[in-house]
């Protein structure tokens, strides 16, 4: 399974994930729609960062965020130290939740990665911009 998230570095927050068997551009988009939905406004100041996945580089991706104004910022190539904010989280996503109880199939999954993401928001002590 693969999670794409789109994390705040404001205040750390996860502001959209989906899960997807496939590591695909659907998986990309289903986080941009729950973002930039209807309500969206193309004045306010928005910079979306990501690593140079094929998802996140293609003309279409590019044109999308284009057309709502965001900014398109890519890491530089082989560099982890771009993304470790996202990272960091999926660290302790794995090492506060997955490792402890492995789940036992995709919809245990999904519930716990929805639980934990949950708690991260909400309730987990974490230092804040």
């Amino acid at each position: 399974m693969h999670l794409s998230i789109v994390k705040d570095l404001y205040d750390n927050s996860i502001l959209a994930y989906s899960i997807s068997k496939y590591n695909s551009n659907e998986l990309v988009y289903d986080n941009l729609k729950c973002i930039f939905d209807d309500n969206w406004d193309a004045t306010q100041k928005c910079i979306l960062h990501s690593d140079q996945g094929y998802q996140y580089t293609t003309r279409q991706y590019i044109a999308y965020l284009d057309n709502l104004g965001v900014t398109v910022s890519h890491s530089i190539r082989a560099n982890c130290y771009d993304n470790a904010c996202c990272e960091n989280f999926f660290s302790h996503l794995k090492s506060e939740s997955l490792k402890l109880n492995m789940p036992i199939d995709e919809n245990d999954l999904t519930k716990r990665v929805k639980e934990f993401i949950l708690w991260y928001n909400t309730d987990r002590p974490q230092g804040k911009n």
